[in-house]
Order: C-alpha cells, then sequence, then structure tokens
C-alpha cells in the first residue's frame, strides 16, 4: 500500500472512532480528484450548479465511510469510487425541477449553493438557516424559499423526541422561538426535527431520525445525539 492510501486509511479510522470533522475535512480532500472523478459523468451536461453536485458527493462520500468494513477485502478508494458513481445520478433526478426555474432565479439558487459549499467546507458540516442568511446578507425567509424550490418535501412522519406539541399551542410558540436561543450546530438538528426553514422534517416512528440527520448534516450520529439534548433542555426551560 502506497503512502497515500496508507495516510487516507489511517484518517478513516480516526475519523470513524471519533467522529471529528477535522479528520473527515482532511480525508474528503485528500480523496477529492477521485471524488471529483467518479461524479464526473452524472455532472456533465447537468443543468445544475458545479456546487450543488459538490454538495451532494460530499453526503455521498460521508455515507460512504459510515459503510465502509476495512475487513471486507475492497479498498477505501474503490468503494468510495464505486458509491459516489452509482448514487450521483440521482441528483439531477431529484432536483430536476431547477430547468423550470427563470434564470434570474436560476443564479440566485447558483450563487446560494456555492455559498452554501463555502459554508459546508469551512464548518466541516451543513451550515443553518441562519448562517446562510448571515453570509448572504438575507433574511431567513429568503433562505426557507430558496431551500424549498431545490428540494423535495422529504418528510417523514410527524413529531419530535419527547417534544410533543400541537398547532396553535403554547408549546409550539416556545419551540418557534427557541431557534433563537441555539447555538449554530443546535439549529442545523433544530431545523431537521421540526421540518422549518425549508428542510425536510426527518423523523422516524415519532422521534429524530438521527441516522439520516447525520448523513444530511455532516455530524456523527453520536453529536447529533448530543445536540437533541440539548434542544430537549433548552425547550424544557423556556417552557417552565
Amino acid at each position: 500500500m502506497d503512502n497515500k492510501k496508507q495516510q487516507e486509511l489511517d484518517l478513516f479510522h480516526k475519523f470513524k472512532d471519533t467522529g471529528e470533522t477535522r479528520y473527515f475535512q482532511k480525508l474528503y480532500n485528500s480523496m477529492k480528484p477521485l471524488i471529483v472523478d467518479a461524479s464526473r459523468k452524472s455532472a456533465y451536461g447537468s443543468n445544475l450548479p458545479e456546487s450543488a453536485h459538490k454538495i451532494y458527493t460530499a453526503n455521498i462520500f460521508l455515507e460512504a465511510l459510515k459503510t465502509y468494513n476495512p475487513k471486507s477485502g475492497a479498498a477505501l478508494g474503490t468503494h468510495v469510487y464505486n458509491a459516489v458513481q452509482n448514487k450521483s445520478k440521482r441528483l439531477n433526478y431529484e432536483y430536476s425541477n431547477l430547468g423550470s426555474i427563470p434564470e434570474p432565479r436560476a443564479i440566485k439558487i447558483g450563487l446560494y449553493q456555492n455559498e452554501v459549499a463555502n459554508l459546508h467546507n469551512e464548518l466541516g458540516r451543513e451550515p443553518s438557516a441562519a448562517e446562510i442568511a448571515d453570509r448572504m446578507s438575507m433574511g431567513i425567509r429568503e433562505v426557507t424559499r430558496l431551500r424549498k424550490e431545490i428540494t423535495k418535501d422529504l418528510a417523514i412522519d410527524e413529531g419530535t423526541e419527547e417534544i410533543a406539541f400541537a398547532e396553535g399551542t403554547k408549546e409550539e410558540e416556545i419551540l418557534s422561538h427557541l431557534y433563537y436561543d441555539l447555538n449554530a450546530e443546535e439549529r442545523v438538528v433544530y431545523e431537521y426535527i421540526t421540518g422549518k426553514y425549508g428542510k425536510p422534517k426527518l423523523v422516524k416512528n415519532g422521534k429524530p431520525d438521527v441516522k439520516n440527520i447525520s448523513g444530511r448534516s455532516g455530524m456523527s450520529e453520536k453529536k447529533v445525539r448530543l445536540l437533541l439534548g440539548h434542544i430537549k433542555r433548552k425547550f424544557e426551560r423556556a417552557a417552565r
């Protein structure tokens, strides 16, 4: 095994053991030429901005790391290449509605995707709606609108983990205001468990779909569970 492949395998084990984003970023940067090559076919001739493909393949890459088994006999590079090549073609189907959006709006969406990609690289995770709004000097309402224009409604079920509320209730009002009391990482998880600000509601069997949130946000499942606990405690304090 050459030095680069050994270094990548070492980074893989460090990321797998710790869930720290710095190891993910180093591994992603090292394997980026391979990832780009694997996704080139689906990106060629696409009406979507390049940044959209970058974000999507970064998420596929994260999923590939989670499913890779060093004992399987397959090389890490081979596993990642096959995963990206097989799954990246989905992007054009899932976001095909972009082709019908007027050109000025499509340009704005392209700028949005570019800034999201930049933030994703800087933070090592998906940015929250508030972080995107700050970067692009726009309101959260506009970020929500942009998100809704380029994503499908992927809501699975209703409810949030041990935070049950009905429309129009005091609890719902508290939950709406809670967003502004959360830190940046908590906001990302909040958006997924509530389906607010243009994000799909990732809930399964009445509880947050931790695995799905982890895969989309770029944070480890352990980190997502930790943040869910923080959000729950802050909600309970606000509800007293």
